[in-house]
Order: C-alpha cells, then structure tokens, then sequence
C-alpha cells in the first residue's frame, strides 16, 4: 500500500473540514442558548431538508473515518447520522450572516478543527505502523 501525497493531504483537509463544521455547529449552538442569534424563518422552512442532508453526510463520514475517529464505538453509524443531523444546520443556518463572528466563535471553530486535525493525525500513524509491518515486518 503506498501513501501518495495527494491522498495524504485530501484526508488531513477533510479532517479539518469535520472540525470546522462542528466548530460552527457547537457556536452556533452557544449562540442560541444564550439568545446572541435568532433564527430567520428562511432557517426554520430549511432546516429539515439540511437535517436530512446532514445524516447522510454523517453516515458518510462514519464509513469514511472509522480508522481514525473512535473506531471501536458500538452504533458508530447511528451517532454519526445524529450527529450530522443536527450539525449541519446549526452550522449552515445558526450563525448570522450579517454580522461579523465573535472572537469566541472564531476560536471555538478553530480549536475543533485543530482536535480533529490531531485525531486524525494519530490515527494516520497507527495505519502506517500497520503498513510498515505488514510489509516490512517491523
């Protein structure tokens, strides 16, 4: 199995791209509980239809990241299609577009980018120790 860079840097991008969702999704969500963001209307009719997308990009990303982010979990694909459900519209609809984001938002988004970033970084190093093994006997 050889690890090409192209490859390599497409999964570390999608990596970051699931932590800023979340990222955007936990704001969002601080946002609503402490009455910073209201939802428009236009959020409330779309929600439902980004809910949906939402859990098939999280059954998606539960076949896609089951290497590196909680692998031994039991009901892997019903936590990630939860999860997606509902983060997908928080972050697409939660955050207000006229307004700049807060500093918390800002750092909130990128430290989950950074965790899972991290996360799937340990978990490129125990495929590679699979692969050197395997192939090398080490």
């Amino acid at each position: 199995m050889r690890f090409h860079f192209y490859i390599v840097l497409l999964r570390c991008s999608g990596a970051s791209g699931i932590g800023v969702l979340l990222g955007c999704a936990i704001a969002s969500l601080f946002g609503l509980l402490l009455g910073r963001i209201s939802l428009t209307p236009e959020w409330l009719l779309g929600a439902p239809v980004l809910a949906l997308l939402g859990a098939v990009f999280g059954l998606a990303t539960a076949r896609l990241t089951c290497l590196w982010l909680r692998p031994c979990i039991a009901r892997r694909r019903l936590l990630f299609t939860l999860i997606g459900a509902g983060a997908l519209p928080l972050g697409f609809g939660g955050i207000n577009q006229t307004t700049q984001p807060g500093p918390p938002a800002v750092v909130v988004v990128l430290l989950s980018a950074a965790v899972l970033v991290w996360l799937w970084f340990r978990g490129f190093q125990r495929e590679l120790a699979l692969v050197r093994q395997y192939r090398w006997g080490r």
